[in-house]
């Protein structure tokens, strides 16, 4: 059985997440007025709106509040578009909330802008819309992006992450789709029966 990350737990692995990257995002042009300077999480002076409306998008996730999450991660998409960080960051808070088509367009979105130097953004991305169109049970595509997945992490040492995630989710898709052919038989079968029996029943009552 593929494993699942509780809510709790993906809240918490996307917070850890949203922190490094956080971190590791160079600062904005400098300020000119020493009342105007902003900060980031670290300090740096000359935090972007981008990641001012990410750090709100952060803060609203920690308290649970979703809704308030999304707007503001969508607020920084609306200041830079094609930064793929914030098309991820809405697609795991859409991932908590439970809205996987919105998620599966955020993702796919966050995809399309990444840049080839983010390798561990892409790697990221491309493990969260693989295990989404498991978890959508669209087998074929998942077991498609799992590979993707895995031969990029395998090539691209920079991106950490794990190549064998990717082998063992598609053995796992494997999996459940044998599991969901033999569902269908059965379920042919009992279908068959239940109608012969009715047949049989209307012949025997005339």
């Amino acid at each position: 059985m593929p494993h699942r990350l509780p809510a709790a737990a993906l809240l918490a692995s996307l917070l850890v997440w949203n922190v490094s990257a956080a971190a590791q995002s160079p600062a904005a042009s400098k300020p000119t007025g020493a009342a105007e300077v902003r900060r980031d999480a670290r300090g740096i002076t000359g935090i972007s709106p981008f990641s001012e409306a990410l750090k709100r998008g952060d803060s609203a996730l920690l308290a649970r509040d979703l809704e308030g999450a999304i707007a503001a991660y969508r607020d920084a998409i609306s200041k830079q578009p094609e930064n793929a960080l914030g098309h991820y960051r809405v697609g795991e808070a859409q991932i908590i909330k439970g809205d996987l088509k919105e998620a599966e367009a955020a993702f796919s979105a966050g995809l399309r802008f990444v840049t080839a130097a983010n390798e561990r953004l892409k790697a990221k991305l491309q493990f969260a819309l693989a295990d989404l169109r498991e978890r959508q049970k669209a087998y074929d595509d998942a077991s498609v992006q799992w590979s993707a997945y895995e031969a990029f992490t395998t090539a691209k040492k920079d991106a950490q992450g794990f190549p064998a995630s990717g082998s063992e989710r598609k053995k796992a898709v494997e999996t459940w789709k044998k599991l969901e052919s033999d569902s269908l038989a059965v379920k042919a079968r009992i279908d068959k029966g239940v109608q012969a029996a009715d047949d049989a029943m209307k012949k025997s009552s005339k």
